[in-house]
């Protein structure tokens, strides 16, 4: 059996939405598997440095996610045999979902091969045993943008496709466990209603494409602050993208990356922070890509 999975990357937060809200994006990872009748899990890795933690199976996120799947599905170890080759096209520890993505695809395997019929809360589930959190999965998942409420069902909506995605991915990565460090635990009342009210005017302003809103809307007190002791370049690079007219800017996810919104002609964004990185001596690309409005792809052949 063979199955061929394809999951997009995502850019959580949006600025006030902590582990609340993500977004897909049009690029992707696959991983083309197929099972091999015994119980040896191999890794194969095209792009994203085929390191030794990506070629270890013990270690390889798609493949840890894949054996948690047949755990949790009751696979014998020894018809859990699978080769993975990853095709790896998000760029890992940047804050645009690479981790949710391998291991959302690690488990979309596992059901693929196996036929079961887990439902959207299993899998999410399962990677969130990776993760701690949702909101990423939830995007590569579903597509769109993906909001999950503490207690509810991951809930998702379209976002307009024509908004440009243009992000500032610098060379260097940042752990999503050392980002998540510098975080405060608690929050005062004022700045709980803060971002409370910033997410509630995200959505609004996406759903009705008030782009003028956005810049308002995507201010945050939770985490960006204290993200910046990690990344100092980060407010000069936001900065730069709102001089050059962006609607809304903040860091992605965990970061380092910075992410702008647009739903004019995404070229001064890109010529203003490629320039401002540059005077601020951060190496780094820059990338321009649509919302993706649909989730992960799953195909078996026989």
């Amino acid at each position: 059996m063979k199955a061929t999975v394809r999951v997009p990357a995502t850019v959580a937060n949006l600025g006030p939405g902590f582990d609340l809200v993500a977004l897909a994006l049009q690029l992707q990872n696959e991983v083309h598997a197929q099972g091999t009748g015994d119980g040896v899990v191999a890794v194969v890795v095209d792009g994203g440095g085929a390191d030794a933690e990506l070629l270890d199976p013990l270690r390889n996120l798609v493949a840890r996610a894949y054996v948690q799947a047949c755990t949790q599905l009751g696979v014998p170890d020894d018809e859990r045999g699978v080769t993975l080759r990853c095709v790896n096209a998000i760029p890992m520890s940047r804050g645009l979902g690479s981790s949710a993505a391998a291991a959302l695809s690690g488990v979309l395997v596992a059901v693929a091969l196996q036929r079961a019929s887990w439902q959207e809360s299993d899998i999410l589930g399962c990677v969130s045993g990776f993760e701690g959190h949702s909101d990423n999965a939830a995007a590569a998942l579903l597509g769109g943008l993906a909001i999950c409420a503490p207690g509810a069902a991951p809930q998702r909506c379209d976002v307009p496709d024509e908004l440009h995605a243009v992000l500032f991915a610098p060379q260097r990565r940042l752990a999503t466990h050392e980002a998540r460090q510098v975080v405060a635990t608690s929050f005062s009342r004022a700045d709980a209603l803060f971002n409370a009210g910033r997410c509630a005017l995200l959505v609004r302003a996406l759903l009705l494409k008030d782009y003028s809103a956005l810049r308002e809307a995507m201010d945050d007190r939770w985490h960006q602050a204290q993200r910046a002791s990690l990344f100092p370049a980060m407010g000069a690079l936001i900065d730069a993208a709102y001089a050059a007219g962006a609607d809304g800017a903040c860091l992605a996810g965990a970061g380092p990356s910075i992410l702008a919104l647009t739903a004019r002609d995404p070229a001064p964004l890109t010529a203003a922070l490629s320039a401002a990185a540059a005077r601020l001596s951060v190496e780094g690309s820059v990338l321009v890509l649509r919302p993706r409005n649909f989730g992960s792809r799953v195909e078996v052949r026989p």
